[in-house]
């Protein structure tokens, strides 16, 4: 679907976003915000552009099924909140660098690319990253939290915006 609207529109760029089967005409709106959440979270991770189930969104989909953000929201910021102060404050790229380097496996070469920044740039920001979180990138309990946090973040964001 999404290659044959890029092929009538001529190229460009294009996101699709699934939600599952509906069994009946009252599953339709539970199919509708799914979809709107399958759009809208993978751009809100900088996935890149394609079609994107509501199935496939992994600890994306258990987290917008929340009921109650609070805790989600406590998680994020004992994990990150001290990153997103300082970015908020110096209108810095600590949250943004840490997700691309976790979600790419620690690799300073793929998430350099992915930031568009030289690899020097990536190590002076994750030295950075170190010293005002406290915390220990090796270590991979700490590694999955901050990617759970991360996610959890991109998540709260697309929700906070469907709800405004």
């Amino acid at each position: 679907l999404r290659t044959s609207v890029l092929r009538e529109l001529g190229g460009g760029r294009a996101r699709i976003g699934v939600g599952e089967v509906c069994e009946s005409v009252a599953d339709f709106p539970r199919s509708y915000r799914q979809a709107q959440l399958a759009l809208r979270l993978p751009a809100a991770a900088e996935w890149d552009d394609r079609a994107t189930s509501f199935d496939d969104l992994g600890v994306y989909r258990l987290l917008a099924e929340i009921e109650d953000l609070r805790e989600v929201e406590r998680f994020v910021h004992r994990w990150i909140g001290s990153l997103l102060a300082y970015d908020e404050q110096r209108g810095g790229e600590m949250v943004r660098t840490l997700s691309h380097y976790l979600e790419r496996g620690g690799s300073y070469e793929s998430t350099a690319k992915a930031l568009i920044v030289h690899r020097n740039t990536l190590k002076y920001r994750l030295q950075r990253i170190r010293k005002i979180s406290g915390l220990d990138l090796s270590d991979p309990d700490t590694c999955f939290n901050l990617q759970l946090a991360t996610r959890a973040w991109s998540t709260l964001r697309v929700l906070r915006t469907r709800e405004s």
